[in-house]
């Protein structure tokens, strides 16, 4: 007989789950059952881990929150130039999005826009984290000499708006078009408009991280 699961597994897998009920249902699809279906367990244990949706959908923004938030956090403090880490940030969060289709589909999922406040702020607090993080970068970058005399708060806020509009058309058009080719395309314009005339290394745009 297989080990008993922990419940930190269990509430993990049940997330995951749930993302990807989303990612063909959207979050009006998402019910108890269809979780339960895809994550191969009865509703009554879902009910053990979790009150309900409400608190699944929770733990999905804190899960969404960690694995963005803590890959740009992890890739801030490492080594590499300024633009090399600008790079690995935007391709990490593409290939998430790209791995988990349910993603953009949350987000922009106007049952949490306007259907819960609690969650709504959850997410506007988790962009905000973001968006600190990639405005102290920039200005690191900034002070360098390797990216221009820019607001580093509103390039912040573009680098972002780029993923995000992208997932966008992504979700909408049902992945009709690469993901990963267009986040090349947008990557080489982003750092052709940033990047100092005096800096000598330019990241290769084929960069790229396993999906």
């Amino acid at each position: 007989m297989p080990p008993k699961k922990s419940t930190h597994i269990r509430r993990k897998e049940i997330v995951q789950a749930a993302l990807q009920v989303i990612g063909e249902k959207g979050v009006q699809g998402l019910t108890i059952t269809e979780i339960a279906g895809r994550a191969g367990m009865s509703d009554a244990n879902i009910y053990r881990h979790f009150k309900g949706k409400q608190e699944i959908l929770g733990a999905l923004a804190d899960f969404i929150g960690e694995a963005v938030m803590a890959k740009a956090a992890a890739i801030a403090t490492g080594t590499e130039a300024t633009l090399k880490k600008l790079n690995l940030i935007f391709r990490s969060h593409i290939s998430l999005i790209a791995a988990n289709p349910g993603l953009p589909r949350f987000i922009f999922s106007e049952e949490i826009h306007l259907g819960d406040p609690h969650l709504a702020k959850t997410i506007a607090g988790n962009m905000t984290g973001y968006i600190e993080t990639l405005n102290n970068l920039i200005g690191a970058g900034i002070k360098s000499g390797e990216i221009r005399s820019l607001s580093p708060r509103e390039t912040a806020i573009t680098l972002l708006g780029m993923i995000q509009f992208t997932a966008l058309r992504w979700s909408i058009s049902r992945g009709d078009f690469s993901l990963d080719a267009e986040a090349e395309r947008l990557w080489s314009n982003f750092l052709r408009l940033i990047q100092a005339d005096s800096s000598a290394t330019i990241p290769p745009t084929n960069t790229r991280e396993p999906v």
